[in-house]
């Protein structure tokens, strides 16, 4: 006969890893009754461990099985009373001498006799009155009948055959093992078990405790301004059920606050790191041989960008023990991506590019379902889209002219497609002298190879920004600084007008400009003598 367990309504039934939890704590009240309950287990547990032993032998006597007849005969066995004679003479020789032994301590004799009396009766009236194991006792009390086809047997001891075969009836009496000693009152403190797939990994005081805590668990994922929540469910088989624990293991109930914060954690395991000088959560993950994610995982309260020297990151990633998942039904616009299309034209080098006419996304607005575990998405289903407006193309001219020649030509063009000069060559500021001419362009600008050549330089400065060099051959370079991204890297080849970069305001910079240098034999020039401005 099982017993009937008491579930938490949930529908949705996940395996997870399980763990086990203490969370200590308590009044001090508690623990003196429990200690002192545990004092009087203690001594009563040797009468109970004889008491049990002795039940046992009774009930394993009176289980065996008996087939046909209950009553037995004994024809074939005859007692020899003069055998017995000088059997019977020594007994009670021997029982005189132990008598003559324990008179002078008769009274202490009796005072143990009376105490092992009222262990023993003590034993009987607390497994008669146990009230937590109903079913178990009942099923002690209980014979199961098994029918067993067998050819009956006459009172000759011969078989009867055919028709006359008869079926007789075997009693057998199944062992049920006691109640252990955890169940009695004395011996083993009630608790409302919390359990994930079936593993106790709290016990609390009241069932009301246990609620309270999944509740708080639910509402941490559920407490999203503007959502609605269809369903919410764990992940995990959790459940609440009346339990107890042995006197012995018991240390103090646990507590709603303590268990969630281990509940969500998954781990009593504290592991800690103080951020050092040029630390960042990148840095810090690979050399702990994490991944940064995990680590922002581990940290869901620190903004990663903002980290401070001497901060204290935490190193755990949190394996949560019960997973919450929420059905959300969510409505939002989302876009529609354009399309692109291509028209090619003589006025670009083969390779070059230019926007026509810019894309418009389209808007659409839609009704899902979501999916979240622990508040992250793990499924979307959509179930209704309109669509408020409908996407532009956008158009983009390819260019079909072939490039010149990939080398200098000895003549240099103008490195922008417009633009002003803000600052010329050779002027002195901030105590130093000007290398090369500024020009002003808007930030994003095309930025052109003055001349065909090979890039030998293409990064980053304090005072430059992000620059390129190009080596034109016959010693001269050209330089092109405070970018906002740069094209082409170091050795690749550029031909004269190719756009190599996007003008910036990077690096040392007081706006968005263009910093152009002609270099011979690494010396700067005038700009003005290679390039009409």
């Amino acid at each position: 006969m099982g017993k009937k367990r008491v579930k938490v309504s949930n529908k949705h039934v996940y395996k997870k890893p399980n763990a086990k939890v203490v969370v200590k704590g308590g009044s001090t009240n508690n623990r003196i009754s429990e200690n002192a309950a545990k004092a009087v287990a203690t001594v009563l547990y040797p009468f109970y461990f004889a008491g049990s032993k002795l039940n046992g032998i009774v009930k394993n006597n009176h289980s065996k099985t008996q087939i046909g007849s209950e009553k037995r005969t004994f024809t074939n066995f005859e007692i020899n009373h003069t055998k017995l004679e000088p059997i019977k003479k020594a007994v009670e020789e021997n029982v005189q001498k132990a008598y003559g032994f324990i008179k002078p301590y008769k009274y202490y004799v009796a005072g143990a006799t009376a105490l092992v009396a009222v262990a023993v009766i003590g034993f009987s009236s607390l497994s008669a009155m146990s009230k937590d194991q109903p079913e178990a006792l009942e099923a002690a009390s209980q014979q199961h009948v098994v029918s067993i086809p067998k050819a009956a047997v006459t009172a000759e001891g011969t078989e009867a055959t055919g028709t006359e075969v008869q079926t007789q009836t075997a009693e057998v009496v199944t062992e049920v093992k006691l109640p252990e000693f955890k169940v009695m009152s004395f011996a083993s403190v009630k608790a409302y078990q919390l359990k994930v797939n079936d593993r106790v990994i709290a016990n609390f005081k009241t069932e009301e405790e246990a609620n309270q805590l999944l509740e708080q668990l639910k509402a941490k994922y559920t407490a999203v301004e503007g959502s609605v929540f269809k369903d919410v469910y764990f992940s995990e088989d959790v459940k609440v059920e009346l339990g107890h624990v042995d006197i012995m293991d018991f240390t103090d109930y646990d507590t709603v606050e303590a268990t969630l914060e281990y509940i969500v954690k998954g781990t009593k395991e504290e592991k800690k790191h103080v951020v050092q000088k040029g630390e960042n959560f990148w840095v810090i993950a690979q050399y702990y041989g994490i991944s940064s994610y995990d680590l922002e995982m581990a940290n869901p309260d620190v903004k990663a960008e903002t980290i401070q020297i001497g901060q204290e990151i935490s190193l755990v990633v949190p394996t949560p023990l019960i997973s919450v998942r929420t059905v959300e039904e969510a409505s939002y616009s989302d876009s529609i991506a354009f399309d692109v299309t291509y028209e090619e034209t003589a006025s670009l080098y083969k390779g070059e590019s230019k926007t026509k006419i810019n894309g418009v996304y389209g808007e659409r607005a839609v009704v899902a379902e979501i999916i979240r575990e622990n508040g992250r998405e793990i499924g979307r289903t959509v179930l209704s889209e309109n669509v408020i407006s409908e996407p532009q193309a956008k158009v983009v001219y390819k260019g079909t002219k072939d490039p010149p020649p990939k080398m200098g030509t000895g003549k240099l063009v103008y490195p922008a497609s417009r633009g002003v000069i803000t600052s010329e060559f050779g002027v002195w500021r901030s105590y130093r002298r000007h290398t090369g001419i500024d020009i002003g362009l808007n930030v994003g600008s095309n930025i052109k190879a003055a001349d065909g050549g090979v890039v030998t330089f293409a990064g980053y400065s304090s005072s430059y920004g992000k620059y390129i060099i190009v080596d034109h051959g016959s010693n001269m370079t050209t330089l092109y600084a405070h970018n906002s991204s740069l094209l082409v890297g170091k050795g690749d080849k550029v031909f004269q007008g190719q756009t190599i970069a996007y003008s910036g305001n990077t690096g040392n910079s007081t706006g968005p400009h263009l910093h152009f240098e002609v270099r011979i034999n690494g010396v700067p020039k005038n700009p003005r003598n290679y390039v009409n401005f």
